[in-house]
């Protein structure tokens, strides 16, 4: 019956690391779309200042109005991909803190199992030392009335 026991919490310590294996795994995901979010944004905003700056280089000398137009459009285009950008950027963090959460708890989890199965194994090491002891016990007591009788 202990063995079984212990068995059983043997088999759930391995499935909870095999849980946090997999939440490792999406936290590792989630974090790379991550930094790849905030690289992108931060390659608009570096689009952003160039354009604009070149904006302001057209308009500080003799230009064509569709030049200056073609620079504004492009820029409120970039404007769109910063938004969406950020908003994918928000959306990218709080999958990377969903995935820390689920990470936390199943490390959680398998920190219990292995508790658990520690203290189910140490309890079986305890009750078969005690049984040992026991029969150690049982077969001194036997020597013991055998040598008696011998001696009467």
């Amino acid at each position: 019956m202990q063995n079984q026991t212990t068995a059983v919490w043997d088999v759930l310590a391995s499935k909870a690391k095999a849980e946090v294996r997999q939440a490792q795994s999406r936290f590792d995901n989630a974090r790379a779309r991550e930094e790849q979010g905030i690289d992108r944004d931060h390659k608009v905003d570096l689009m952003l200042v160039e354009y604009s700056e070149q904006l302001n280089v057209i308009q500080a000398k003799t230009h064509s109005t569709t030049e200056a137009a073609n620079y504004r459009q492009f820029i409120v285009q970039l404007q769109s991909i910063k938004a969406d950008s950020s908003r994918e950027l928000l959306m990218y963090r709080a999958d990377r803190t969903a995935a820390s959460k689920q990470l936390l708890l199943a490390e959680q989890e398998r920190q219990k199992y292995e508790q658990l199965a520690e203290r189910a194994q140490t309890k079986q090491r305890v009750a078969l030392m005690r049984q040992e002891t026991k029969e150690a016990e049982m077969q001194s007591m036997m020597q013991f009335n055998l040598s008696s009788r011998r001696q009467l």
